[in-house]
């Protein structure tokens, strides 16, 4: 059928009477059918496979098809496991995998399932692609890399780009029959890129090394359009005129690519999409910033892509001059910059790197964050720390990384300005971003600043600044500037970065970064008085042995390093459950549980690829929230179990509604549903492990905020009325299914009811919040008897003058806690949130629970006065306890 298309497309040029119909003989050929097999060539799998309906149900795409494929082993011939098939990706209905033989990348083998519907009714309707069913190529090389690499580059056959030449490494790879001169056996390889520029003139090429014999196996060029190293001009973001490198294409356009360096640097225009499109992968069609001649429009520099490049090329130039390092991965990977992002159509006053590039946004009172050297200094040695010490973002270590990052940024710039450690403003990072105000006004950090560890740590918990690391960065990069002020800066630097990629590791604390850089210094054979010199800047910033043993802590940890951002414990007589990740944060959280004196902690949730939170507990039984994938959709399960034995029961299951407030109470489980379609929220009551069911609420009424404890349910019920939202504390008797008591809202603004707050039951009474709705009004933490009577008692009136401004509280049937936050512009330990107790019926003035200075918060009450929190002193976040308050805190 192709064959007479173009046929009949040439006698239509040139006989057009012939537009009348095809010969004879083509209109007595009939269409190539749709084919319903097609065999592989040299293989017993099938290059196509068409005209399937087979049912292949499954949670995702990628485990359907594989699944599909492991099933059918004897139609396909392939092997579906994952060693032998990795996930390349799925592209509308086709899932699309790479052949791996021993683990290893087969070239150009892909197998491609096609499928159609979804969950149950899920079908392929194809199959096919590329697989080689009778490999049997060594895995093992016995050449070297380094020989491997010398070898790539007699591919070059012109002497100066071979001498030129930067080769690239990128793994072992076996080329099947028809690659290389490969047999049905096909031959082990290694590939490489071999790029170099010479003369004014680019060349690009793929080499397969034969990793058995080392020779040449194939080679052939790169799939990048032909380009040459060319010069262009422009303005940066305040107008001034710059020349910088870029690429000339062989049709005579320019692109914001520089080709003059070790590394490659591409520099692109988002064209003021979110940045949210350009974290990680680069979206398609994205190409460096083009334009028709060597002289881009004012527009490039406006966007920060001039700066951006310019500055790029800068920072490879101090890495690869001073440190020896080429480029951000050590090995001239290609330096990508993204300019002009915004944040939900507003300017993105931030810049970042994402693990691959740099990403700036913009904009108000401020230039392109690509304008200053120091801050694309600051978030390319984010690359370089990544690819080093890899020191783990949290806590003190990502202070380090933080701080690392300002240190090489400002060494940059004040390199490039000739600017003397001994000015000022040395240390001042992102001073040259601001259109107006002076470099001290518009500086977003200080290296000079001065703060020491003891005096000056802000104790953020995680979920505050990750830990902290930009609000306690300067009190290490402050000692890095400080050995720079007082050592050769050359010699600092090269100090530093022998530190940062030869003795740092990745949950490296204060005290270890020190120990690093001591380590390093004496490595580099520096004398005595420059070591002591190193020495004494970490100890005047009070970065010492066991300066954290010296913060004034009076709590007792009973888990430590909790490493989880929504990490809230819950207790009760003498037990606690918290949900935790691993040492770094990145492994999905688990949930735990111990005992509330400390000790070891059990895991409790299964290791099953879901993310385990929201843990609550009675002290035998243990409830919580699972939240993981079904049918392509995000799906909530909640899970109970005891404490101490048996194994999970799901009680509850949705794709469509989240559980929230998740409480224990023996064998009985609670929580408000929040129907993501609907906007509603219920309230839910699993009985005895059975499936939770709702609780039926009046017609138009909502809940919020449940607890439950000795068969009695809690929830502030809400409504709309004729002057406003009615919040209404309920209790509710489990057993007998009904409520029992309605508080109904003190009227204390006018005609507008108060707005309720957080609602606990302890004790024989239910406690609630009520804030009046009038600006800068207080909270009131008011109680009643589940039986109705006698009347409502304050336990922290509203109009007294330490009633709180948060409404959030906990309570045993001895004591009500409560956070307060004095609140404030600046991020200091004073500022930040506090715990406070009263007697459970209240009548006193409240006192401290902990005078720790950091941040304390997800209080939960144990027993007693007992109860535990997350807290963020201790230059990390911990799970923390005391029996009793500490009382007045000097």
């Amino acid at each position: 059928m192709a064959a007479w298309a173009a046929a009949a497309l040439v006698v239509s040029l040139m006989a057009p009477q012939a537009l009348a119909g095809p010969p004879d003989d083509a209109a007595a050929t009939p269409p190539d059918p749709v084919p319903e097999r097609i065999a592989g060539q040299g293989t017993a799998a099938p290059r196509l496979v068409t005209g399937l309906s087979d049912a292949a149900p499954g949670g995702s795409a990628a485990d359907a098809a594989r699944a599909y494929l492991a099933g059918e082993r004897d139609r396909f011939h392939v092997a579906a496991g994952e060693k032998d098939l990795a996930l390349l990706g799925t592209e509308g209905s086709t899932v699309r995998f790479q052949q791996r033989h021993h683990g290893i990348p087969v070239l150009g083998a892909h197998y491609l399932v096609h499928l159609k519907g979804k969950g149950g009714e899920r079908e392929v309707t194809g199959a096919g692609g590329a697989y080689f069913t009778r490999l049997d190529a060594p895995a093992k090389a016995t050449v070297t890399a380094k020989r491997s690499a010398a070898l790539a580059r007699t591919a070059l056959k012109d002497p100066r780009q071979r001498a030129a030449a930067e080769v690239s490494d990128h793994g072992l790879v076996v080329l099947p029959g028809g690659a290389g001169g490969a047999g049905e056996k096909g031959r082990l390889a290694r590939h490489h890129t071999v790029r170099a520029v010479t003369g004014g003139e680019a060349v690009a090429r793929e080499v397969y090394v034969d990793a058995r014999l080392g020779a040449v196996a194939l080679q052939h060029e790169s799939a990048r359009q032909a380009e040459t190293p060319a010069k262009a001009t422009g303005t940066d973001v305040r107008g001034a005129k710059v020349t910088f490198d870029a690429a000339k294409q062989d049709d005579g356009t320019y692109r914001m690519s520089d080709l003059t360096r070790g590394a490659r640097v591409d520099t692109y225009d988002a064209g003021g999409r979110d940045y949210g499109e350009f974290l990680g992968q680069m979206p398609d069609g994205m190409i460096p910033v083009p334009n028709k001649t060597a002289e881009y429009p004012a527009s490039a520099g406006e966007s920060g892509a001039v700066n951006a490049h310019v500055n790029s090329a800068r920072v490879y130039d101090f890495y690869k001059s001073r440190l020896g390092r080429d480029g951000i991965d050590g090995k001239g990977g290609t330096l990508t910059s993204v300019v002009n992002v915004t944040a939900n159509g507003r300017p993105f006053a931030n810049a970042f790197w994402d693990g691959e590039k740099m990403v700036y946004g913009g904009g108000g009172d401020y230039y392109s964050f690509a304008a200053a050297l120091d801050v694309t200094g600051h978030e390319m040695t984010h690359g370089v720390i990544e690819r080093s010490a890899n020191l783990i973002y949290m806590n003190q270590s990502g202070a380090i990384n933080e701080a690392i990052a300002d240190y090489f940024g400002n060494a940059m710039d004040v390199e490039a300005k000739g600017t003397p450690m001994s000015d000022p403003e040395a240390g001042l990072l992102a001073e040259d971003l601001c259109r107006t105000g002076t470099p001290k006004e518009c500086a977003l950090r200080d290296l000079n600043d001065g703060r020491n560890a003891m005096d000056d740590y802000i104790g953020a918990t995680v979920g505050q600044d990750s830990g902290g690391v930009h609000l306690n960065s300067t009190i290490y990069s402050g000692a890095l500037w400080d050995i720079r002020e007082q050592l050769d800066p050359a010699t600092a630097d090269k100090l530093v970065y022998k530190a940062l990629t030869e003795y740092m590791t990745p949950l490296d604390r204060f005290m270890d970064g020190r120990n690093a850089m001591v380590a390093a210094a004496d490595a580099m054979g520096l004398p005595l008085e420059d070591i002591q010199k190193v020495t004494a800047a970490f100890d005047g910033h009070m970065i010492h042995r066991d300066w954290e043993h010296h913060l004034g802590i009076d709590s007792k940890t009973v888990l430590p390093n909790i490493t989880s951002t929504f990490a809230a414990p819950s207790a009760r007589d003498g037990r606690y459950v918290v949900s935790n990740s691993d040492a770094t944060g990145e492994k999905l959280p688990s949930v735990y549980t111990g005992s509330t004196g400390g000790g070891e902690a059990k895991r409790l949730s299964p290791d099953d690829g879901r993310w385990h939170e929201f843990p609550a507990t009675d002290g035998t039984y243990a409830a919580w929230m699972a939240i993981g994938e079904r049918d392509g959709a995000q799906s909530y399960d909640v899970l109970t179990r005891r404490l101490d034995k048996g194994k999970p029961r799901n009680v509850f299951s949705s794709t469509t509604v989240q559980p929230q407030d998740i409480v224990a109470d023996g064998r009985d489980v609670a929580f408000l549903g929040y129907d993501l379609t609907t906007g509603v929220s219920d309230v839910y009551l699993s009985r005895a492990g059975r499936p939770a069911k709702k609780v039926e609420l009046a017609a138009g009424h909502q809940a919020w905020s449940v607890d439950l404890r000795d068969g009695t349910l809690v929830w502030t019920e809400y409504w709309k009325a004729e002057k406003g939202t009615v919040f209404v504390p309920t209790a509710y008797d489990v057993k007998r299914g009904k409520v029992t008591v309605r508080y109904p809202p003190k009227q204390t603004d006018g005609d507008r009811a108060p707005l309720a707050g957080y609602t606990k039951t302890a004790g024989d009474r239910i406690l609630w919040t009520e804030r009046a709705q009038a600006a800068g009004a207080k909270t009131a933490i008011r109680s009643g008897t589940l039986s109705g009577r006698p009347k409502v008692r304050d336990v922290i009136p509203a109009d007294a003058p330490y009633a709180p401004v948060s409404t959030v509280f906990t309570a045993t049937d001895r004591a009500v806690t409560y956070i307060d936050v004095k609140g404030g512009q600046e991020w200091a330990n004073e500022n930040l949130s506090k715990l406070f107790q009263v007697p459970f019926r209240g009548g006193e003035k409240p006192v401290r629970l902990s005078c720790n200075r950091g941040t304390q918060t997800a209080a939960t009450g144990d027993e007693g006065k007992r109860v535990l929190w997350i807290d963020g002193t201790g230059g990390q976040t911990d799970l923390v306890t005391r029996r009793s308050p500490a009382g007045s805190c000097a």
